[in-house]
């Protein structure tokens, strides 16, 4: 960014001084920026201003980046950057308004592009914006804790039609807070915020501290609304806290309502400051879902960690249980009574819960797995439960009478599959009560197990079947009985449909 000084010229002619040529100035640098540019080839262009303030630069770079720097400043990093999109063109020209530092132009071959910088800081992305309560401002906030005020400048009602829309402008910016603020809106004579620490604010018109609620411990605020009805005058039962401000006056405002980005609701009374809980929704995927085989019920299961039971023809939510952290709930599944609810989670862990209370029906969870279990399936008489996880493996569990009671226990698992288990079913067998078990992997793999001969730590296979050549299966279920052959309908990645004796294996 300077030029070095030429010492090639004789020192001793007149009118120079040493180091510098005749009509030419001395080119001493004052100050240098190294590393302007870290990822391009150089600057391609640069401009200073008329009062050398700022200093302009465009990257020689592939994606052209334009920073305006502080040069007299003993700083290396620009005051603002800018990246400019390939379809713009390389622009090879930059140029200062002699008369307005805050704005410049740039062209390449084909385009021009205007630029225009308001604030000398950084001022954030924007979360919300809302109109001022003296309606002639506007207020955005932003995710540094700062609040841009903008003034609207309406024309006169005598102004013609192509002047005759209003023109906003960034007036002042105004530092309220460190924490990101999230919500920004109006109510009665408040301005009122959110933040991502869970603190909520009211500030007058003058952006002056009225009030804040920080005690709740709650996650980020993510959206605040006020009831209809005005909060009522204070009487001698009332208990509003005081305002911040010297006269120390009642701080009375309407109830609200608050959301959190942990997906919790809650109410604030504000006489008295009382905080309820309304409800808790999942605040992660939902990724487990299950039908309870009689009753109009239906578990949702949310990588959280939450399990929430509805009704789901009267649309009303009935019970729910948050696991410990780090449990994430990948699969649901009713057995076919519709008592108990098979639940895997993400990290490896079986429970088996009573359907209408979520309670815990085992002493301790199984974890016969160190990964997801994807599947989880019970037999017609509820005798066993299979699962199966994303390490390709099936684990099996059988009721045992122990001590006069009906407990579930470990039996065997095997990694049967060398790539994903897609379906994972038990069956009835033709000749007897007795079930069956079968597991169809992306190896195009139809498996089924043995589970009369199977033993403690020990998961026979009765035969292994191919299904598909070039196409892999995605899913299978059993066909409806609808003839003395029982059939499994097999769905693959080429858009067919596949019907499969369940004993010969054969397809139709």
């Amino acid at each position: 960014m300077h030029r070095e000084p030429d010492m090639g010229f004789d020192p001793g002619s007149p009118g120079s001084r040493p180091g510098c040529s005749p009509g030419l100035f001395c080119s001493i640098p004052v100050h240098t920026i190294f590393d302007s540019c870290p990822e391009g080839n150089g600057i391609g262009s640069i401009a200073i201003t008329r009062d050398a303030k700022y200093l302009a630069t465009i990257s020689d770079a592939e994606i052209q980046k334009v920073c305006i720097w502080r040069w007299t400043l003993a700083v290396e990093t620009p005051a603002c950057t800018l990246d400019l999109p390939k379809e713009y063109g390389f622009q090879n020209y930059l140029t200062f308004n002699p008369t307005n530092n805050k704005e410049l132009v740039s062209n390449s071959k084909t385009q021009a592009i205007y630029y225009v910088w308001t604030f000398n800081k950084l001022v954030g992305k924007f979360s919300q914006t809302v109109f001022h309560l003296n309606l002639t401002q506007i207020l955005s906030a932003t995710m540094e804790g700062k609040l841009v005020v903008w003034d609207i400048h309406r024309p006169s009602s005598s102004a013609s039609t192509s002047v005759g829309f209003p023109q906003i402008k960034p007036c002042k910016l105004v530092h309220l807070q460190k924490e990101g603020i999230t919500v920004l809106t109006t109510v009665d004579s408040y301005i009122v915020t959110g933040d991502i620490r869970g603190n909520i604010k009211f500030y007058d018109h003058n952006l002056s501290i009225v009030n804040w609620y920080s005690h709740f411990k709650l996650s980020s605020i993510r959206t605040l609304s006020f009831s209809k009805t005005p909060a009522a005058p204070p009487t001698e039962k009332s208990n509003y806290p005081p305002d911040c401000t010297l006269k120390g006056d009642f701080f009375i405002v309407r109830n609200f309502i608050i959301g959190t980005s942990d997906a919790t609701v809650y109410h604030l009374t504000t006489d008295g400051t009382k905080l309820e809980k309304l409800f808790v929704e999942p605040k992660d995927a939902i990724c487990a879902i299950s039908c309870h085989p009689y009753q109009p019920l239906i578990a949702i299961g949310s990588f959280c960690g939450m399990i929430k039971v509805w009704d789901y023809e009267k649309k009303k939510y009935l019970f729910s249980r948050v696991f410990e952290k780090g449990l994430g709930v990948q699969s649901l599944t009713y057995n076919p009574e519709g008592v108990l609810l098979g639940a895997g989670f993400t990290e490896g862990t079986v429970y088996i819960l009573d359907a209408m209370s979520l309670e815990n029906q085992i002493p301790e969870p199984f974890k016969y797995s160190r990964t997801n279990v994807t599947h989880i399936s019970f037999s017609h008489d509820s005798q066993y439960m299979a699962t199966a996880d994303v390490h390709f493996t099936v684990a099996v569990y059988k009721v045992i009478v122990k001590n006069g009671h009906r407990v579930w226990e470990y039996l065997a698992r095997l990694r049967s599959h060398r790539k994903s288990i897609r379906s994972l079913l038990f069956g009835v067998q033709l000749d007897s009560n007795e079930p069956r078990l079968l597991s169809l992997g992306k190896d195009r793999l139809l498996i089924e197990y043995n589970l009369l001969r199977s033993r403690k730590d020990n998961l026979e296979v009765l035969d292994i079947h191919r299904t598909d050549q070039g196409n892999y299966p995605t899913c299978m279920v059993w066909y409806p009985p609808l003839t003395k052959e029982l059939f499994l309908l097999v769905c693959n990645s080429g858009y067919k449909v596949k019907l499969f004796n369940s004993i010969t294996k054969m397809c139709r």
